[in-house]
């Protein structure tokens, strides 16, 4: 078994990991920006601790005994140039895998959304001289969670994807995909791509809830120049990064990930969550 360091350990993906790992037998260090996560992490048996990212020394001082390092961040302006740093520390160990979680978009040609600062990120891990691992995951079907209150309240989804067909990803392939990888020399220099097992429209989508719930759904498919006005207040997030969501939907109409990969399966020996049982664990969320 290994000693596996897990960044951004409370997030989607970090938390759905690190019960695999630990169920697999490793040894876990689970690091997380939130002070008040780390009892959280402990509970799970792993060793959690504070670490803000931006500075690579906090990091190092965890990384006695490491043999893997899930590297995730959250979303931020200087996302590459943290994770280029860390990168940079991190080679000053030799031997040491590091499993980078980027996405489906720094795949594209050229790359758009976050996907561009993924892709600096990729190029400066592989450039690095460490065994690396790289998992594109395309738009999480976790995501539709967001609308929910939406769907539940209102009937409908407000996306600006039109008709674009998406290989949507259960957060919880990607984490059973890392955990298979992390572990293994056979993963090493190897890039993959996390998709859904069928391409599916958020025209798709409504008509399935609709469906379900015995009620109208309706997909609402604004200009991207409106949703550029109207996110951040909507949302209450920062304008670069609704302006990078926006980007991403628009990339998603145009088709950008209607292409599915068979490497979830490839990696862990089991077939990819499709759309219809993620909707089916998660249909509560949806109802009035």
């Amino acid at each position: 078994m290994a000693r596996i360091l897990v960044t951004a350990a409370t997030g989607r993906v970090g938390s759905a990991l690190l019960p695999l790992l630990m169920t697999n037998g490793h040894d876990v260090v689970a690091v997380t920006s939130r002070e008040e996560g780390v009892a959280a992490l402990n509970a799970t048996g792993a060793s959690g601790a504070r670490v803000d990212l931006r500075d690579p020394a906090a990091l190092d001082a965890h990384l006695y005994g490491v043999d893997a390092v899930f590297l995730a961040t959250a979303d931020d302006p200087r996302q590459d140039a943290i994770e280029t740093a860390l990168i940079d520390m991190l080679a000053q160990r030799d031997g040491l895998h590091v499993v980078k979680l980027s996405a489906q978009s720094a795949g594209l040609d050229p790359p758009v959304s976050f996907g561009t600062f993924h892709r600096r990120s990729e190029t400066a891990l592989e450039q690095s001289g460490l065994p690396f691992t790289i998992l594109r995951p395309t738009f999480f079907m976790q995501s539709l969670l967001l609308f929910a209150d939406d769907v539940a309240g209102k009937g409908r989804i407000i996306a600006p994807v039109d008709k674009g067909r998406i290989a949507m990803v259960d957060i919880n392939d990607v984490a059973r995909a890392a955990a298979a990888v992390l572990a293994n020399p056979d993963h090493h220099g190897r890039t993959y791509t996390l998709t859904g097992p069928a391409v599916h429209s958020f025209g798709d989508v409504v008509e399935t809830l609709s469906a379900r719930l015995d009620r109208t759904v309706r997909h609402i498919s604004p200009p991207a120049l409106l949703a550029r006005l109207v996110m951040p207040l909507a949302t209450g997030m920062p304008r670069w990064q609704t302006n990078l969501i926006v980007d991403l939907l628009t990339a998603l109409k145009a088709g950008a990930q209607e292409t599915v990969s068979n490497d979830v399966a490839a990696i862990t020996g089991q077939a990819a969550t499709g759309l219809d049982d993620f909707l089916d664990a998660n249909m509560d969320a949806f109802r009035p």
